[in-house]
């Protein structure tokens, strides 16, 4: 579910939904760089494309959307927490911001969540099932098709 900024009729920033998969891909791509690692199509990418939803419930009907989208890497389980340390300084270096982050070396694996304030972006980079899956998410902001008359509230 995304959240509007504290005025609902401000102005969304404009992207197509093409537009936004190539950046979610690229940032995921990047992700898996810092990491030191290769995305793979076992398991293939996810992505998730939906309907803005506002503080109050409201869903328009201007097209606006966000978009989930993640990527999976093939690395031995003994590696995750080493990857995510590398993605985490790599991100704190580009202007996002960690907001969560835990190893549990006794699995070994690793969680990192972060918000990039500028963009209005989130991530995660996380050991997932099964074993030796490292997943790198990003999700965008509440954007605004190009053409598209923005609904008021």
């Amino acid at each position: 579910m995304s959240q509007q900024a504290d005025d609902p009729n401000e102005p969304l920033p404009r992207k197509s939904r093409a537009d936004a998969l190539a950046w979610a891909e690229q940032y995921t791509t990047a992700m898996a760089h810092y990491a030191g690692v290769k995305a793979t199509d076992d398991p293939a990418p996810a992505e998730d494309f939906e309907k803005c939803v506002g503080r109050d419930d409201e869903v328009p009907d201007d097209g606006r959307f966000t978009l989930t989208y993640a990527v999976y890497a093939q690395v031995p389980q003994d590696r995750h927490i080493e990857a995510v340390r590398k993605v985490r300084r790599a991100l704190e270096e580009h202007g996002v911001r960690v907001t969560s982050y835990e190893e549990r070396p006794q699995r070994p694996e690793a969680v990192l969540y972060g918000f990039h304030d500028k963009e209005r972006f989130s991530l995660i980079a996380d050991s997932v099932k099964p074993p030796n899956l490292l997943r790198f998410s990003v999700s965008t902001p509440c954007f605004l098709p190009p053409g598209a008359e923005q609904q008021r509230f």
